[in-house]
């Protein structure tokens, strides 16, 4: 479904995108929210592609509507280049997908497959898990995963998990829940091995983690201890207890790191959550444990964090308000040095983990490359920018890990001012230039100096005259007797003055050389023009 109130936006993504062969149709279009919301009802397309700026009800509260009652729907946000609030507010709905007009049709088109893959992906893992259902018997560890995972993702109510339904899995309402974020700090070097070698130490790090747990986790009476593998660089460790064992899981999760160092030589980062007191709070715990974590990257691998060690010391997003205003400001009067004082001001408090998690962190990368951008389109409108917002979207979504985005962030903003740096350089030496050049048109009659010349534009005569071959390929006195003798030949052409006179009226005080530099570049003498 489309839904845009521009009809000339509406024909022409009917017309130009090649819906057959991404296996679509265009089920309708809506030029308004509410007619958007009454369609979808009918209709209940699959794929759901919106403007932002609507009549009546915004795309965004559009988005919030039907993510109310189809959490799963794809939907596809349209925006605008100065929009970068709509964006931001998106992403935090969890709206993963943005095209920027004016999109290109490639572009739709990737954004188009890139849904349907994620669409396809989740339809299959959704009839896989149906079909294990069917054979619960044999699918049962299958099952006891899912779970785990979806109490880390999904915030149930007491009564949504009910004792029947926890025996049937193995489990049982505890008193005492807790959970320990591990993650694997993959180091620069790592990031160039080939997958598959990443993948084997990967592997061989859950299962130090689960032979630590065999071996050690007996110390934990009537305790439950599980583990869930729960990205690429993230497993969970999961205390399910009558009582809280803090000091035991401490001391276990640190075995866990030193073996995986030992063996592996990967550091990890451990966070640790509060306690919890039923099966429903797990995932409470599990978001202090990642936010504890966040914090210990800063401090360096192999570092147990607890949450606890945080509270008092968060700091919000809004805390960054006066350096980011700072930020504009010296936008705005294109005070470069200073934006990058106030930049590396961010990045040692982001380094030193005072943010309150990487959502905030990509609010307030968003807000310094918006002001970049803009900036840039005021100051050089003709030129392509260091990193398009499309790109800059795409790359700042792919960023799970505080320390990785802030180091992207600093190697954006870098390049951003060396390139602006060199722009602005190279603008300040045309401008010498074209000094230069206006001063012969105005005293190509005189006697020039080019050490005066320099003097008056306050530069040193060795480096304008270096420049000015740079620039204009030739050297001064090369370029003064071309502007001469081409006034000279307009001159003669006109019939009014001898070739002395002309001579005198064009800088050169003897008549000879000036025939000679005369002839040198024309070919012929004075005497055969007119």
């Amino acid at each position: 479904m489309l839904v845009d109130d521009d009809p000339h936006i509406v024909k022409a993504l009917t017309e130009h995108i090649d819906w057959s062969s991404l296996g679509l149709s265009i089920a309708g279009t809506a030029a308004s929210g509410e007619e958007a919301l009454e369609l979808f009802e009918r209709m209940h397309p699959d794929l759901v592609m919106t403007d932002v700026y609507l009549p009546g009800m915004t795309g965004l509260e559009v988005t919030q509507a039907l993510r109310r009652d189809y959490p799963h729907l794809p939907i596809i946000i349209l925006s605008g280049y100065d929009e970068f609030e709509n964006a931001r507010a998106a992403m935090r709905w969890g709206v993963n997908h943005f095209l920027l007009k004016p999109a290109e049709v490639e572009e739709i088109e990737s954004v188009l497959r890139e849904v349907l893959l994620e669409q396809d992906v989740r339809e299959r893992h959704e009839r896989l898990e149906r079909t294990y259902k069917q054979e619960a018997g044999r699918v049962l560890p299958y099952l006891r995963k899912q779970f785990l995972h979806e109490l880390l993702t999904t915030r149930y109510r007491a009564d949504e998990l009910p004792e029947a339904r926890m025996e049937y899995i193995g489990f049982r309402i505890y008193a005492q829940v807790r959970a320990v974020s591990l993650h694997l700090n993959r180091p620069g070097f790592m990031t160039r091995m080939k997958e598959r070698d990443w993948q084997l130490l990967r592997y061989g790090a859950a299962d130090i983690i689960q032979e630590t747990v065999k071996e050690h986790g007996s110390r934990m009476a009537d305790c439950q201890l599980e583990i869930v593998d729960y990205s690429d660089q993230v497993f969970v460790l999961l205390m399910l207890g009558d009582q809280d064992y803090f000091e035991e899981l401490q001391v276990l999760v640190g075995r866990m790191m030193d073996q995986i160092f030992t063996y592996l030589k990967i550091e990890v980062s451990a966070g640790i959550g509060r306690v919890k007191h039923h099966p429903c709070e797990v995932i409470d715990s599990y978001l202090e444990s990642r936010e504890a974590v966040e914090r210990a990257e800063f401090q360096g691998g192999s570092r147990i964090y607890h949450y606890e060690a945080s509270e008092g010391a968060e700091r919000s997003v809004t805390d960054y308000s006066l350096l980011l205003h700072q930020w504009d400001e010296a936008w705005a009067d294109m005070r470069i040095s200073q934006a990058e004082e106030i930049w590396l001001h961010l990045f040692r408090s982001l380094q030193e983990g005072n943010c309150a998690g990487i959502q905030d962190a990509q609010v307030i990368a968003v807000s310094l490359f918006d002001t970049m951008m803009h900036s840039w389109k005021k100051q050089q409108p003709m030129l392509t920018p260091p990193l398009t917002m499309s790109d800059f979207l795409r790359e700042i979504q792919s960023k799970y890990a505080l320390h990785d985005l802030i180091g992207w962030m600093n190697g954006v903003i870098r390049d951003w001012l060396e390139q602006l740096r060199k722009e602005m350089g190279e603008k300040k030496s045309n401008k010498l230039i074209a000094q230069v050049k206006q001063y012969v048109e105005e005293h190509y009659a005189e006697e020039i100096s080019f050490e005066a010349i320099a003097k008056n534009l306050f530069v040193h005569p060795k480096y304008l005259s270096q420049l000015f071959k740079r620039v204009t390929g030739e050297n001064f006195v090369s370029y003064l007797n071309g502007y001469r003798i081409q006034r000279a030949m307009e001159l003669l052409q006109s019939g009014h003055y001898m070739v002395y006179e002309v001579s005198e009226m064009t800088g050169f005080r003897n008549a000879t050389y000036f025939s000679q530099v005369f002839k040198m570049l024309t070919g012929k003498s004075p005497s055969e023009i007119g």
